[in-house]
């Protein structure tokens, strides 16, 4: 039985319909190691649905995130973006935002791929108050979520810190010293000196990201996540998520699974902010869509997949080919 079997049946033994989730900060290219987290989602939704369940894939893009540094693959000119949200950035290239700049090329190879999920922008979903209840439920419960993260990330938390990320008037964010909240405004004073009010309900800022993601989990009414190794260890990301969905916004956290890094040969792993990546729609201008997920969905998610270029593509197709011969 493939993997995803077993992850489809243990979901249905919790219910028959089910909201898996993927997603990602479009901060570069999004590349082939990105791929396999969405068609590990994918796989899980296909297999919910073969044995007889409800299954939506949805797939978040976190456009509300920030600009965290200038890339080597950027202009030095972008300095003056760093800290703005993804979706207010022009593009490096042509117009639109460079949110959508890295995520259209993505689309197009989830589409070549076979994928189809409903796309949730984040920064959207902020706009629009979806995040609104559980951003309320964060900030009136201040204490309760510094002790949760505190106990559980094992890690103290600066004395001034609020569980909200700031906007300054320049739409940077910020982490300030928060001088009021009374919902839905909150009051901080920035570096000029100056008192700026924050439009919670309305997305003016944003969560931290460990508040953020199981905020998702709960408007989202998420039931299933794949998810790399990175959040999942001890204390991490997903262990505090788990508290503050149950504890803080009256929900459940998602049955998961957790999947390891792809590294290109001789490299490491993918990471787009290095340069060490080969993009999705790169892969499949030299290989067929379907050797790409043979290259996610053959080995078990918990180990890691070498990707090679070059000879190994050649590789990749052939084994394919006598997967596909022996089978049919």
């Amino acid at each position: 039985m493939h993997w995803a079997d077993v992850a489809a049946e243990r979901l249905l033994e919790r219910g028959d319909r089910h909201v898996i989730s993927s997603g990602i900060t479009p901060s570069g290219p999004i590349h082939v190691g990105s791929m396999r987290e969405i068609l590990t989602a994918d796989a899980v939704t296909r297999a919910v649905r073969d044995k007889g369940g409800e299954a939506e894939l949805v797939y978040v893009a976190d456009t509300a995130d920030p600009l965290r540094k200038v890339y080597p693959f950027l202009d030095k000119g972008y300095s003056k973006w760093v800290g703005h949200p993804l979706a207010e950035i022009p593009a490096p290239e042509g117009n639109g935002s460079y949110a959508d700049y890295f995520l259209e090329p993505f689309f197009e190879a989830l589409h070549d791929v076979g994928v189809t999920p409903r796309v949730v922008d984040n920064h959207v979903a902020y706009r629009e108050g979806h995040f609104a209840d559980c951003t309320r439920s964060a900030v009136e419960s201040a204490e309760q979520v510094r002790e949760i993260l505190e106990r559980v990330s094992g890690r103290q938390l600066p004395r001034e810190w609020f569980p909200w990320t700031c906007r300054d008037n320049d739409g940077r964010l910020v982490n300030r010293h928060v001088t009021k909240c009374k919902w839905p405004w909150l009051e901080f004073e920035n570096t000029e000196g100056e008192t700026v009010r924050n439009n919670l309900a309305e997305g003016e800022g944003k969560l931290p990201w460990r508040l953020d993601w199981p905020a998702k989990w709960s408007w989202l009414g998420v039931t299933f996540e794949a998810f790399g190794k990175d959040h999942a260890t001890k204390g991490g990301s997903f262990d505090t998520g788990k508290e503050i969905v149950e504890a803080i916004y009256g929900g459940s956290p998602p049955d998961h699974l957790v999947y390891e890094w792809i590294h290109l040969k001789g490299s490491g792993a993918m990471h787009s902010s290095t340069g060490v990546a080969v993009s999705a729609a790169e892969m499949l201008r030299i290989a067929p869509p379907e050797a790409l997920r043979w290259l996610v969905l053959k080995p078990q998610p918990q180990r890691h997949i070498d990707f090679d270029p070059g000879l190994g593509v050649l590789n990749l197709v052939d084994d394919y080919d006598r997967a596909g011969q022996a089978r049919f």
